[in-house]
């Protein structure tokens, strides 16, 4: 009975571990996920943990749709537990953004060209009283061990140049697409001049709090990465944030996916 037992859990293993999808595509809430959904077909509901995961297609295309949660944490490792699982040969991580740079606008979409952890810096030595500076900090860089030896500097994790070319060349009529640099950190920011101050230390176009954190799952785990995220609010222009623009998003990923060869 213990080998039967045995040999219909390794069969399991074997079947879960030799699955493989086309795309994972995430998503931190459901009001920026619900167009794929919609679109999902053979849809099958998967809870690993804390996270959920979709499976089904769409067009000729294996899909998961994973619901990351807000935050570096949950993108992580739901990140980490749909790449072990499914096996997607492509990651996108989609949804909404804040504006750093003043020449976006409400529902512009920027993909990216790399993505950024804007939350991590050394700040210089200072005294008790001496007050808060941040201008005299400087960014940190990730670094993983490729290839298992050897550390390399991540400032920024680059997206797949494949899937940029083919996102850039999406039709879009509700504003510009634009290649960027996405950034990341489990910040809300409200202030113009440290938007400022960011977009100048970091060099990013837009805030979220998933992105990089995901991007530097798939690039530790070796799998192509890319980026796509709607402009949902501006300091600059227009600070009211706008929650439509998670459903705008998603359905530009949608043409995005079914555009994809």
């Amino acid at each position: 009975m213990a080998s039967r037992f045995a040999a219909l859990f390794l069969l399991a293993w074997s079947a879960c571990a030799a699955q493989k999808v086309d795309l994972m595509v995430e998503g931190a809430v459901d009001g920026e996920l619900q167009p794929l959904l919609a679109a999902l077909k053979d849809k099958k509901e998967i809870t690993i943990a804390a996270w959920t995961f979709w499976t089904g297609k769409i067009g000729a295309k294996s899909v998961v749709i994973a619901r990351t949660e807000m935050g570096p944490i949950n993108a992580a490792a739901a990140t980490a537990l749909g790449i072990e699982r499914f096996h997607p040969a492509a990651v996108i991580d989609q949804g909404t953004a804040g504006a750093h740079n003043p020449q976006l606008a409400l529902w512009d979409i920027v993909v990216g060209e790399s993505t950024t952890d804007y939350g991590a810096f050394k700040s210089a030595e200072a005294g008790k009283g001496a007050g808060m500076d941040p201008a005299h900090s400087v960014p940190l860089s990730h670094k993983f061990r490729l290839d298992n030896k050897t550390l390399t500097d991540f400032p920024r994790f680059p997206g797949d140049a494949r899937l940029l070319a083919a996102a850039v060349a999406v039709p879009y009529a509700r504003g510009k697409v634009v290649k960027g640099n996405i950034g990341s950190a489990f910040q809300f920011n409200r202030e113009l001049d440290r938007i400022d101050w960011l977009r100048h230390a970091y060099g990013t176009d837009s805030e979220d709090m998933e992105s990089a954190y995901a991007a530097g799952v798939a690039t530790g785990m070796k799998t192509p990465f890319l980026a796509i995220r709607i402009i949902s609010d501006s300091m600059w222009t227009h600070p009211t944030f706008e929650k439509i623009a998670g459903e705008y998003g998603a359905a530009f990923v949608l043409d995005f996916i079914r555009a994809l060869q």
